[in-house]
Protein backbone atom coordinates (compact mmCIF):
# COMPACT_ATOMS: atom_id res chain seq x y z
CA UNK A 1 0.00 0.00 0.00
CA UNK A 2 2.88 2.29 0.53
CA UNK A 3 4.51 2.36 -2.76
CA UNK A 4 0.93 3.03 -4.12
CA UNK A 5 0.47 6.38 -2.36
CA UNK A 6 3.92 7.21 -2.69
CA UNK A 7 3.58 7.24 -6.33
CA UNK A 8 0.32 8.97 -6.06
CA UNK A 9 1.69 11.56 -3.89
CA UNK A 10 4.87 11.79 -5.53
CA UNK A 11 2.92 12.88 -8.78
CA UNK A 12 0.85 15.48 -6.96
CA UNK A 13 3.81 17.05 -4.59
CA UNK A 14 4.42 20.39 -3.81
CA UNK A 15 8.03 20.44 -4.51
CA UNK A 16 8.37 20.85 -8.33
CA UNK A 17 12.44 19.89 -8.64
CA UNK A 18 12.10 15.94 -7.24
CA UNK A 19 15.15 15.00 -8.48
CA UNK A 20 17.63 13.37 -6.45
CA UNK A 21 19.31 10.17 -7.69
CA UNK A 22 19.52 8.49 -4.18
CA UNK A 23 15.98 8.16 -2.50
CA UNK A 24 16.33 6.58 0.74
CA UNK A 25 14.31 4.39 1.81
CA UNK A 26 11.44 5.95 3.69
CA UNK A 27 8.29 5.80 1.14
CA UNK A 28 7.84 9.23 -0.15
CA UNK A 29 4.69 11.44 0.27
CA UNK A 30 2.46 9.19 2.38
CA UNK A 31 1.71 11.44 5.29
CA UNK A 32 1.97 14.61 3.15
CA UNK A 33 2.89 15.92 -0.05
CA UNK A 34 4.70 19.06 1.89
CA UNK A 35 6.84 16.25 3.14
CA UNK A 36 8.66 13.15 1.32
CA UNK A 37 10.38 11.35 4.08
CA UNK A 38 9.10 12.96 7.42
CA UNK A 39 10.20 10.35 9.92
CA UNK A 40 14.19 11.44 8.54
CA UNK A 41 13.30 15.11 8.26
CA UNK A 42 12.35 14.98 11.69
CA UNK A 43 15.29 13.28 13.21
CA UNK A 44 17.52 15.48 11.18
CA UNK A 45 16.43 18.09 14.28
CA UNK A 46 19.03 15.82 16.95
CA UNK A 47 22.05 17.48 14.46
CA UNK A 48 20.62 21.11 14.96
CA UNK A 49 20.21 20.76 18.13
CA UNK A 50 23.86 19.49 19.24
CA UNK A 51 25.07 22.35 16.91
CA UNK A 52 23.20 24.94 18.06
CA UNK A 53 23.65 23.86 21.88
CA UNK A 54 27.78 23.98 20.98
CA UNK A 55 27.51 27.44 19.32
CA UNK A 56 25.75 28.35 22.50
CA UNK A 57 28.61 27.05 25.19
CA UNK A 58 31.39 28.37 23.00
CA UNK A 59 29.64 32.09 23.41
CA UNK A 60 29.18 31.46 26.69
CA UNK A 61 32.58 30.14 27.82
CA UNK A 62 34.16 32.45 25.88
CA UNK A 63 35.94 29.08 23.58
CA UNK A 64 37.52 30.25 20.13
CA UNK A 65 35.67 30.85 16.83
CA UNK A 66 36.67 27.63 15.63
CA UNK A 67 34.76 25.79 18.19
CA UNK A 68 31.33 28.01 17.21
CA UNK A 69 32.39 26.89 13.41
CA UNK A 70 32.51 23.81 14.05
CA UNK A 71 28.89 23.55 15.85
CA UNK A 72 27.39 25.86 13.22
CA UNK A 73 29.12 22.98 10.76
CA UNK A 74 26.79 20.40 12.64
CA UNK A 75 23.78 22.97 12.51
CA UNK A 76 24.11 23.32 8.65
CA UNK A 77 24.12 19.11 8.15
CA UNK A 78 21.13 18.67 10.06
CA UNK A 79 19.23 21.85 8.16
CA UNK A 80 20.45 20.63 4.70
CA UNK A 81 19.95 16.70 5.49
CA UNK A 82 15.83 17.56 6.48
CA UNK A 83 15.63 19.95 3.73
CA UNK A 84 16.89 17.14 1.05
CA UNK A 85 14.42 14.84 2.82
CA UNK A 86 11.10 17.38 2.51
CA UNK A 87 12.28 18.09 -0.81
CA UNK A 88 14.27 15.22 -2.09
CA UNK A 89 16.02 17.73 -4.33
CA UNK A 90 19.88 16.83 -5.99
CA UNK A 91 21.08 20.65 -4.72
CA UNK A 92 20.03 20.10 -1.01
CA UNK A 93 21.44 16.32 -1.38
CA UNK A 94 24.74 18.38 -2.42
CA UNK A 95 24.91 20.60 -0.04
CA UNK A 96 24.08 17.60 3.05
CA UNK A 97 27.31 16.21 1.39
CA UNK A 98 29.27 19.26 1.87
CA UNK A 99 28.17 19.70 5.34
CA UNK A 100 29.59 16.32 5.86
CA UNK A 101 32.61 17.27 4.36
CA UNK A 102 32.92 20.33 6.72
CA UNK A 103 31.89 18.70 9.78
CA UNK A 104 34.27 16.39 9.78
CA UNK A 105 37.50 18.66 8.42
CA UNK A 106 36.22 20.91 11.43
CA UNK A 107 36.33 18.55 13.84
CA UNK A 108 40.02 17.44 12.54
CA UNK A 109 40.92 21.11 12.88
CA UNK A 110 39.55 21.49 16.24
CA UNK A 111 41.58 17.91 17.88
CA UNK A 112 44.86 18.46 16.17
CA UNK A 113 44.95 22.54 17.70
CA UNK A 114 44.49 20.89 21.30
CA UNK A 115 48.06 21.34 22.45
CA UNK A 116 48.59 24.59 21.67
CA UNK A 117 48.29 26.70 24.13
CA UNK A 118 47.61 30.58 22.87
CA UNK A 119 43.96 31.28 21.12
CA UNK A 120 45.23 30.68 17.72
CA UNK A 121 42.72 31.28 15.05
CA UNK A 122 44.45 30.06 11.91
CA UNK A 123 42.34 26.83 12.00
CA UNK A 124 39.02 29.26 12.16
CA UNK A 125 40.62 31.09 9.43
CA UNK A 126 40.88 27.79 7.60
CA UNK A 127 37.59 26.24 7.85
CA UNK A 128 35.60 29.20 6.46
CA UNK A 129 38.05 28.74 3.46
CA UNK A 130 36.84 25.24 3.24
CA UNK A 131 33.32 26.26 3.86
CA UNK A 132 33.36 28.33 0.67
CA UNK A 133 35.10 25.75 -1.21
CA UNK A 134 32.41 23.27 -0.58
CA UNK A 135 29.74 25.90 -1.11
CA UNK A 136 31.34 26.66 -5.04
CA UNK A 137 31.37 22.80 -5.25
CA UNK A 138 27.70 22.37 -4.31
CA UNK A 139 26.59 24.60 -6.81
CA UNK A 140 28.80 22.82 -9.61
CA UNK A 141 26.59 20.00 -12.05
CA UNK A 142 28.22 17.39 -10.81
CA UNK A 143 26.56 14.02 -11.21
CA UNK A 144 25.20 12.80 -8.00
CA UNK A 145 26.86 9.51 -8.07
CA UNK A 146 30.34 10.84 -8.29
CA UNK A 147 29.43 13.12 -5.75
CA UNK A 148 28.48 10.80 -3.05
CA UNK A 149 31.21 8.89 -4.13
CA UNK A 150 33.64 11.01 -3.39
CA UNK A 151 32.35 12.80 -0.62
CA UNK A 152 32.09 9.65 1.38
CA UNK A 153 35.97 8.61 0.07
CA UNK A 154 37.00 12.13 2.06
CA UNK A 155 34.90 11.02 4.68
CA UNK A 156 36.20 8.22 5.41
CA UNK A 157 40.02 9.66 5.53
CA UNK A 158 38.62 12.46 7.59
CA UNK A 159 37.51 9.96 10.27
CA UNK A 160 39.82 7.60 10.03
CA UNK A 161 42.23 10.71 10.72
CA UNK A 162 39.99 11.82 13.37
CA UNK A 163 39.53 8.98 15.61
CA UNK A 164 43.55 9.08 15.57
CA UNK A 165 43.75 12.17 16.86
CA UNK A 166 40.57 11.54 19.17
CA UNK A 167 42.66 8.39 20.95
CA UNK A 168 45.82 10.67 21.09
CA UNK A 169 43.95 12.91 22.86
CA UNK A 170 42.56 11.02 25.30
CA UNK A 171 45.94 9.04 25.93
CA UNK A 172 47.88 12.41 26.23
CA UNK A 173 45.50 14.66 27.90
CA UNK A 174 43.60 12.16 30.00
CA UNK A 175 46.41 8.87 30.32
CA UNK A 176 43.82 6.31 29.51
CA UNK A 177 42.83 4.46 26.92
CA UNK A 178 40.05 5.01 24.03
CA UNK A 179 39.60 1.67 23.15
CA UNK A 180 39.86 -1.64 25.68
CA UNK A 181 41.20 -1.33 29.05
CA UNK A 182 44.06 -0.52 31.23
CA UNK A 183 45.05 -0.80 34.46
CA UNK A 184 44.52 2.55 35.29
CA UNK A 185 40.90 2.25 34.13
CA UNK A 186 40.61 -0.67 35.97
CA UNK A 187 42.25 0.45 38.79
CA UNK A 188 41.11 4.02 40.51
CA UNK A 189 44.28 6.08 39.59
CA UNK A 190 42.58 8.14 37.17
CA UNK A 191 40.98 11.18 38.88
CA UNK A 192 37.01 11.41 37.99
CA UNK A 193 36.49 13.89 35.57
CA UNK A 194 39.10 12.42 33.59
CA UNK A 195 37.03 9.50 33.46
CA UNK A 196 34.05 11.40 32.81
CA UNK A 197 35.64 12.44 29.46
CA UNK A 198 36.76 9.29 28.49
CA UNK A 199 33.59 8.25 28.87
CA UNK A 200 31.94 11.11 26.40
CA UNK A 201 35.21 10.09 23.66
CA UNK A 202 33.81 6.41 24.28
CA UNK A 203 30.22 7.48 23.93
CA UNK A 204 31.23 9.65 20.46
CA UNK A 205 32.80 6.55 19.05
CA UNK A 206 30.52 4.17 19.79
CA UNK A 207 27.51 6.27 18.45
CA UNK A 208 29.72 7.06 15.08
CA UNK A 209 30.01 3.07 14.48
CA UNK A 210 26.88 1.93 15.52
CA UNK A 211 25.06 5.32 12.80
CA UNK A 212 27.95 3.78 10.47
CA UNK A 213 26.33 0.50 10.74
CA UNK A 214 22.97 1.34 10.81
CA UNK A 215 23.55 3.46 7.59
CA UNK A 216 25.20 0.21 5.60
CA UNK A 217 21.97 -1.67 6.89
CA UNK A 218 19.66 0.44 5.71
CA UNK A 219 21.07 0.72 2.26
CA UNK A 220 21.52 -3.17 2.14
CA UNK A 221 18.25 -4.00 3.15
CA UNK A 222 15.93 -1.08 2.09
CA UNK A 223 13.12 -3.15 0.59
CA UNK A 224 12.82 -5.49 3.48
CA UNK A 225 13.63 -3.68 6.37
CA UNK A 226 11.67 0.23 5.21
CA UNK A 227 9.26 0.10 7.87
CA UNK A 228 12.03 0.07 10.59
CA UNK A 229 13.03 3.94 9.83
CA UNK A 230 17.04 2.93 9.65
CA UNK A 231 18.05 6.11 7.92
CA UNK A 232 15.88 8.19 10.73
CA UNK A 233 17.72 6.05 13.06
CA UNK A 234 20.74 7.09 11.91
CA UNK A 235 20.28 10.57 12.18
CA UNK A 236 19.87 10.17 15.81
CA UNK A 237 22.84 8.42 16.16
CA UNK A 238 25.01 10.88 14.25
CA UNK A 239 23.70 13.31 16.16
CA UNK A 240 24.69 11.81 19.55
CA UNK A 241 28.10 11.29 18.30
CA UNK A 242 28.27 15.17 17.00
CA UNK A 243 27.02 16.03 20.66
CA UNK A 244 29.77 14.13 22.21
CA UNK A 245 32.11 15.18 20.29
CA UNK A 246 31.70 18.55 20.06
CA UNK A 247 31.49 18.27 24.17
CA UNK A 248 34.25 16.20 24.88
CA UNK A 249 36.13 18.76 22.59
CA UNK A 250 35.36 22.11 24.49
CA UNK A 251 35.73 20.41 27.91
CA UNK A 252 39.40 19.10 26.85
CA UNK A 253 40.24 22.27 25.42
CA UNK A 254 38.70 24.56 28.81
CA UNK A 255 40.87 22.23 30.80
CA UNK A 256 43.99 22.44 28.98
CA UNK A 257 43.39 26.49 28.73
CA UNK A 258 42.49 26.74 32.52
CA UNK A 259 45.30 24.33 33.65
CA UNK A 260 42.66 22.28 35.69
CA UNK A 261 40.32 18.92 35.86
CA UNK A 262 38.02 18.36 32.96
CA UNK A 263 34.53 20.06 34.24
CA UNK A 264 31.25 18.04 32.60
CA UNK A 265 27.74 17.88 33.97
CA UNK A 266 26.01 14.36 33.05
CA UNK A 267 22.06 13.90 33.20
CA UNK A 268 19.47 11.25 32.06
CA UNK A 269 20.90 8.59 34.84
CA UNK A 270 24.67 9.96 33.13
CA UNK A 271 23.91 9.29 29.62
CA UNK A 272 24.09 13.11 28.39
CA UNK A 273 27.07 15.05 29.12
CA UNK A 274 27.57 18.56 28.70
CA UNK A 275 30.75 20.51 29.13
CA UNK A 276 30.42 22.97 32.40
CA UNK A 277 33.12 25.87 33.71
CA UNK A 278 35.89 24.62 35.48
CA UNK A 279 36.09 25.76 39.09
CA UNK A 280 38.31 28.54 40.60
CA UNK A 281 41.73 27.46 41.39
CA UNK A 282 41.29 27.39 44.90
CA UNK A 283 38.18 25.23 44.72
CA UNK A 284 39.93 22.66 41.80
CA UNK A 285 43.06 22.25 44.04
CA UNK A 286 40.68 21.71 47.41
CA UNK A 287 38.59 19.03 45.21
CA UNK A 288 41.87 17.73 44.05
CA UNK A 289 43.60 16.86 47.40
CA UNK A 290 40.26 16.03 48.93
CA UNK A 291 40.23 13.09 46.50
CA UNK A 292 43.82 12.31 46.90
CA UNK A 293 43.21 12.11 50.76
CA UNK A 294 39.92 9.45 49.76
CA UNK A 295 42.36 7.55 47.86
CA UNK A 296 45.36 7.32 50.37
CA UNK A 297 42.41 6.16 53.04
CA UNK A 298 42.27 9.58 54.83
CA UNK A 299 39.00 10.40 55.88
CA UNK A 300 39.84 13.91 57.78
CA UNK A 301 42.88 15.50 58.64
CA UNK A 302 43.62 15.69 62.74
CA UNK A 303 44.93 19.00 63.79
CA UNK A 304 48.43 18.62 65.45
Amino acid sequence: MAPILARIFRGHSFWTAVDASLDPCEPNYVMSQYVAEPFSALSALGLILAGSNAIHQSRKYNFETRFMLLGFAVVVMGASSAFFHVTLSQRAKGWEEMAMVWTAFGWLCVLTQMSNSSTNETPSIVMVASLGLGLWMSQLDIPIGPLIFGSRMILLVLSSCGMYFLNDCVKRYCNLELIGWSKKDLGSAAHPSTLKLQLMARWQLACGLLAFLVLVASDMFCTSMCNFQLHALWHLLIGLSCHYGLQFAMALRQSILHKAPPATSWSLGGLLGCVVPTEVPSRAMGAQLRWLLKMAGVDRLDSV
